[in-house]
């Protein structure tokens, strides 16, 4: 199994635990949240989602982080790669308060550089929806390419790709900024 963490300049992203179920439940209760991602989740499918990230990282050794801020100790969200039907994955969700911090840019560029570098993988995807201009200007701003849309969820989709080959033309520019361990 992988290493379970990453830290940045100002965030710890480690494999959930029971702990913190409790907060990250709040993410798919949020309706702010859940606006482009189809709405807030019933409790018994929040059940599901949360076995499912931990059944994940067991089959996997990988999956969606936790992301702390370091300096608070609070979690922010949750950032990750997982297997979906289009591939390897990068998916997050950030509270709120959270947003137009950096902080979902830094998550994002820490689980890019974990599959890069440690996964050995050629190929992350990213889905967002079309509408979601703040998804949208992130996943440009960390370099990943926008490829085609996608009619899903009652929404235009966009697909992004960042390969092994981009990453590496890219990574230099960017990782002094979030300083990765």
């Amino acid at each position: 199994m992988q290493n379970s963490e990453r830290e940045t300049l100002t965030l710890l992203l480690r494999r959930p635990t029971s702990a913190d179920d409790v907060i990250l439940r709040g993410l798919w209760r949020n309706e702010e949240v859940r606006y482009f991602l189809g709405g807030i989740v019933q409790e018994e499918l929040i059940d599901e989602k949360i076995v499912s990230i931990q059944e994940h990282w067991d089959k996997y050794g990988f999956g969606q982080w936790a992301v702390f801020e370091k300096t608070s100790k609070v979690v922010i969200g949750i950032c990750g790669l997982h297997h979906s039907e289009d591939g390897i994955e990068i998916s997050y969700m950030f509270f709120p308060a959270f947003w137009g911090k950096g902080r979902g840019r830094e998550s994002v560029f820490a689980s890019l550089n974990y599959g890069f570098n440690v996964l050995k993988l050629d190929r992350i995807i990213a889905i967002t929806q079309d509408a979601n201009s703040p998804s949208c200007r992130l996943l440009d701003s960390i370099g990943m390419k926008h490829i085609d849309n996608l009619w899903r969820f009652n929404a235009v989709q966009r697909l992004y790709v960042m390969t092994l080959n981009e990453w590496m033309n890219n990574v230099k520019k960017r990782a002094k900024i979030f300083q990765i361990r």
